[in-house]
């Protein structure tokens, strides 16, 4: 999901778990509050945990659009719309000219050179850019550990 990604050094995938361990191993009696009936049961302790696994986009940083000239969060804002799952962009300047309403390439361009010394985006490869997950991020709700 996010090999190659010089922002992340390690991803870990975590889903719904429950642990129960017995306490004791003779039966226990217990009781239904509701009927009052008394039978005989394994006593278990157990907690779950949930780890939530919708899609989302974290917006970490907002703080960092006030360093940003307008044309950089115009670009930017392109970019949180188009993120891909494992934090990279797939950077079309036709479809960022039509979406941030500039006339000329070289405005996206700017705003993306902008971001890139910002150090919001690393190019990944022609057309593709890495997003810090430092400041937004979309996936799974995975745990990473990031490059400070």
């Amino acid at each position: 999901m996010v090999e190659g990604n010089p922002y992340i050094v390690v991803a870990k995938k975590y889903r719904k778990r429950f642990k129960a361990d017995a306490v004791g191993v003779e039966p226990v009696e217990t009781i239904n509050l509701r009927t009052g009936e008394i039978r005989a049961a394994t006593q278990l302790v157990g907690t779950q945990k949930i780890y939530d696994t919708t899609d989302f986009v974290k917006f970490y940083e907002p703080g960092i659009l006030v360093r940003m000239s307008s044309g950089a969060v115009a670009v930017f804002s392109y970019i949180v719309s188009h993120l891909q799952f494992g934090g990279y962009v797939i950077f079309d300047y036709k479809e960022c000219l039509g979406y941030t309403g500039y006339k000329s390439r070289q405005a996206v361009y700017r705003g993306l050179m902008e971001l890139a010394k910002l150090d919001v985006v690393r190019l990944k490869s022609k057309g593709e850019w890495w997003v810090n997950p430092n400041i937004v991020y979309r996936g799974q709700r995975d745990e990473f550990e990031i490059v400070k």
